[in-house]
């Protein structure tokens, strides 16, 4: 079956607050998900920390949406936020400082069995790759699957498994 993607004459359902935030069916997704200790704790802590305190110089409640937090200060700051911390985290994840369970076959495996569990039933896998702390994958939904629900069943079944393999 060949992948269509995005179609701009077709509907198109546009979400601000979940993930995707945009869903059309039929279309193409390229996805990313990383696992959870692709930072250390104690990292991630000290990142929210920091960042609690750069809004609070602003006056700003740091647990509303960074959405609607970040609109409310001028593109300047906007921009100082990205390059201080949108940047860094996305550094620390990519250098997968944390314990990248990925790394381990076994587990990387429960991955891969989890993304082809309703291939071609829900949707047809262009092909993917597990990395030490996330996966890349292309994606072309069959019918009415929602890819919303599809990524929380993925991540779902995949944590759960891989906890049960590390005991926790």
């Amino acid at each position: 079956m060949p992948f269509q993607l995005f179609d701009p004459s077709a509907e198109l359902r546009i979400t601000h607050g979940n993930l995707p935030h945009w869903y059309q069916p039929g279309a193409t997704y390229f996805v990313t998900f990383r696992i959870d200790d692709s930072v250390p704790a104690e990292l991630g802590r000290q990142w929210h920390l920091r960042r609690r305190d750069w809004f609070a110089r602003f006056g700003l409640d740091p647990n509303r949406s960074l959405r609607i937090l970040l609109s409310e200060l001028p593109e300047s700051v906007q921009n100082e936020y990205h390059a201080t911390f949108t940047r860094e985290f996305m550094e620390y994840l990519d250098r997968g400082m944390g314990a990248c369970v990925l790394r381990r076959q076994e587990l990387a495996t429960i991955v891969s069995q989890s993304l082809h569990h309703f291939d071609g039933d829900r949707y047809h896998m262009g092909d993917f790759v597990v990395m030490p702390n996330h996966v890349h994958l292309i994606v072309g939904l069959l019918g009415e699957t929602d890819i919303e629900k599809l990524c929380y069943s993925w991540k779902k079944f995949t944590a759960t498994r891989i906890n049960a393999a590390l005991g926790t």
